[in-house]
């Protein structure tokens, strides 16, 4: 349905993907061949590989949600359904209707929406490690791998990540580091999460530090990222907005996620925001 719909209106061309890695690979030989806009149908995870070949073109992407949380197409403001998207996505091709977005980097990885080093980035870790169980509980995984992080995972009680900011300041160490180029940082379910209630497509990078803080505290900086934003103004949490670049260190190497996808081990990574990076449908 979803193809006939894009072949009614384009010169549609169909790949599918078969590993990790093959979407880049293949809008990258896309881009060489001249074409004029991509549409990408999966999760996040499809979506970070297609922008790694689209960044710094004029080509437009579509973004159909295909996946779980879909977080990057939704902080567009496409619908959560791969059809209502295409539909939307087929009214703003016919009408040029584009826009272009900030796109943030660590190292030489591009991210559309959020980036972690630590914490959230061991949850994915180990999301990744029990992959059947993502298939079988969906984002309920993520809730269960949080807990089991919070619980029993290293560095818990010695916060050790250091911020190295562009104006040559050091903040920290943070127990849990989070960066975001939108808001919200994801969703569960229907409801979004607003770690970083300042972050814009439109602006640089915002990074949340989380100093040491007890079960309770965090579970009510939680509750406040559900409901308004509010705990960037806590005690516990240091928040840093509209940053051009900067970058995280810590004594033992860390895990990185770039847009929910776990991206290795690092003792330090540096975050950049490229300003109209990507040309978006939306």
């Amino acid at each position: 349905m979803i193809a006939a719909a894009l072949a009614s209106a384009v010169d549609l061309d169909v790949q599918a993907t078969k590993q990790r890695g093959h979407a880049t690979h293949i809008v990258a030989g896309a881009v060489h061949e001249g074409v004029d806009a991509v549409f990408a149908l999966g999760g996040d995870g499809t979506a970070n590989e297609v922008l790694q070949a689209l960044a710094g073109t004029d080509v437009r992407l579509g973004i159909i949600p295909g996946g779980g949380a879909n977080v990057l197409a939704r902080a567009l403001g496409l619908p959560n359904d791969a059809v209502a998207a295409t539909s939307v996505l087929l009214e703003h091709l016919r009408d040029d209707r584009t826009r272009r977005i900030t796109l943030g980097r660590a190292g030489d990885r591009y991210f559309g929406f959020n980036a972690g080093f630590g914490f959230d980035a061991a949850v994915v870790r180990h999301v990744e490690q029990h992959a059947q169980m993502k298939r079988w509980f969906r984002q309920a995984a993520f809730l269960a791998s949080s807990t089991r992080e919070w619980a029993l995972g290293e560095g818990r009680e010695a916060p050790s990540v250091t911020a190295h900011l562009a104006d040559g300041s050091v903040v920290g160490p943070y127990l849990i580091a989070m960066i975001a180029n939108t808001d919200p940082y994801t969703y569960l379910g229907p409801r979004p999460m607003h770690v970083h209630p300042q972050a814009s497509f439109d602006l640089g990078l915002d990074l949340l530090g989380l100093r040491q803080l007890s079960t309770p505290a965090l579970l009510k900086v939680v509750a406040q990222a559900f409901r308004d934003g509010s705990h960037v103004h806590g005690r516990d949490v240091a928040y840093h907005h509209d940053l051009p670049s900067f970058t995280l260190t810590a004594p033992q190497p860390q895990p990185l996620m770039v847009d929910g996808d776990y991206s290795g081990e690092h003792l330090a990574v540096t975050f950049t925001a490229v300003p109209a990076a990507l040309r978006v449908l939306a």
